[in-house]
Order: C-alpha cells, then sequence, then structure tokens
C-alpha cells in the first residue's frame, strides 16, 4: 500500500505493519537533532520511516541499520521512491556487530518487548522480530548506541514506561546520561503508555521532565498538540 507520510509531503510504501506508526510518529516529533550533526543512524530502521521524518529536519548524512532482509528493501525502496538516495541509505546489518564510531546522533524504535511476554499471538516472524527482543535486548541496544556514538553524542528512543527504571539502571551501566524525559498517555488521566528519552554520552548529570505529552480530549478527539503533530507542523524544524 503506497500512501502519504503523515505531516510530510514524502510518500512510503507500507506492508502491515513495516512503514510506520504512533511510535514513529511520536519519536519523530520528540527528536531535536543537534545542529552541527554530520551523521545520524536509525538502528533497526524498518521500512524506513523514520528516515525520511529525519530529512526533513536535518541536511545530514542519514543511516539506517536494518537486520532483517525483506525490511531493508523495502527501506531501500522508500528511499528511492522519495529521491533521498544522496542524504540516506540504509545497511542490512546487526546493530550489535556494527563496526562505524563517533556517530553524532541515534534514534530508535526498538522492540519494546522481553521474549517471554506477549502482545499479539497472530504476529508474522518479522512482526515478532520487530516488535520482541529475540534478536536485540535493550542491554544490547544500548550498548551499540554507546560504543557507535562519539562522546556527546544524543541517543533518542522510545520505549514502554513500565520499563523505565531497567532503561535508566542500563543507559547508566553504558555511560549514557538521560537528558530529557516526556511521557505519553491516552487520555489526560490514563497512565503513560509511552516513553520518550533523550540520552547523551558521557553526559552531565541533570535531567528534564517534560509536560506529559496528551493524545486524546475523547474517545477519536485529538488534543490540539497531537492535531499539530500530525499536521507536520511539530516535526519539521
Amino acid at each position: 500500500m503506497l500512501r502519504t507520510l503523515l505531516g510530510t509531503n514524502l510518500m512510503i510504501e507500507q506492508k502491515g505493519r513495516q512503514a510506520f506508526n504512533l511510535d514513529t510518529i511520536l519519536l519523530a516529533n520528540f527528536v531535536k537533532v543537534p545542529a552541527k550533526t554530520k551523521t545520524l543512524m536509525d538502528f533497526g530502521t524498518g521500512a524506513g520511516a523514520l528516515m525520511l521524518y529525519m530529512s526533513k529536519k536535518t541536511k545530514a548524512s542519514i543511516i539506517g541499520i536494518e537486520i532483517q532482509e525483506d525490511r531493508y528493501y523495502q527501506a531501500l525502496y522508500n528511499i528511492k521512491l522519495n529521491h533521498l538516495e544522496s542524504q540516506v541509505s540504509v545497511l542490512n546489518q546487526d546493530v550489535r556487530k556494527l563496526e562505524m564510531k563517533n556517530v553524532d546522533c541515534i534514534i530508535s524504535n526498538p522492540p519494546f518487548f522481553k521474549v517471554s511476554e506477549s502482545s499479539n499471538t497472530n504476529e508474522s516472524e518479522d512482526d515478532t522480530i520487530a516488535r520482541h527482543e529475540v534478536m536485540l535486548t535493550l542491554d544490547e541496544l544500548i550498548q551499540s548506541v554507546s560504543r557507535t556514538l562519539k562522546f556527546g553524542g544524543h541517543f533518542y528512543m522510545i520505549h514502554r514506561p513500565d520499563r523505565f527504571a531497567e532503561i535508566i539502571s542500563v543507559m547508566n551501566k553504558y555511560q549514557m546520561e538521560v537528558k530529557r524525559v516526556r511521557f505519553v498517555h491516552p487520555y489526560l488521566n490514563s497512565h503513560a503508555n509511552h516513553v520518550l528519552i533523550e540520552a547523551i554520552k558521557n553526559g552531565q548529570p541533570g535531567m528534564v521532565l517534560e509536560n506529559p505529552l496528551i493524545l486524546y480530549i475523547e474517545k477519536h478527539i485529538l488534543t490540539k498538540e497531537m492535531v499539530d503533530i500530525y499536521g507536520g507542523r511539530k516535526h519539521v524544524t
């Protein structure tokens, strides 16, 4: 299915859940690419939606890393579809074995669920790999991020609030200092169901907890901020 990448003039071919979803849009909005960034990497790029969003936010070279071959080819197709070959590329690699160093910025929408957890019993194998820590655990992700980033490099991710304490612990283990956090709530009076995190390699202590992002006023009625995000007015700088 060919569709517009929400909030942009870009196009993306979507197969099932491969292209993008709310997680993608929330993370794209949250990322603040540092002005002097020369190289930005997307760990687990899938079909490349996050990279496409980032092409609207930075002139830096953007490199996606995707271990699943079918999703890698889908990302290649979407890059060519939007004529972004001069800025955006993708590698069919395992981030745990990546040899690149001193990268300025990394973003990731990683698997949320541990292997022991269930999320959707009807998932295909590639969806299971994308959503569960079958091939990449949280610890392996953060270790790979820390090894690849330069001193002072920035990392952005989206994850589950119930794993926030674990995330902080693993970040500290690999010299990643959490600097900015925003919790996302479906409704004003509901528990958070996402957390957005910015961390800096070897950063100084000090974390900013941003105001929560509320998705809906009531069922099917978006808040003004979400209307702006979906309309593209908040994830293009």
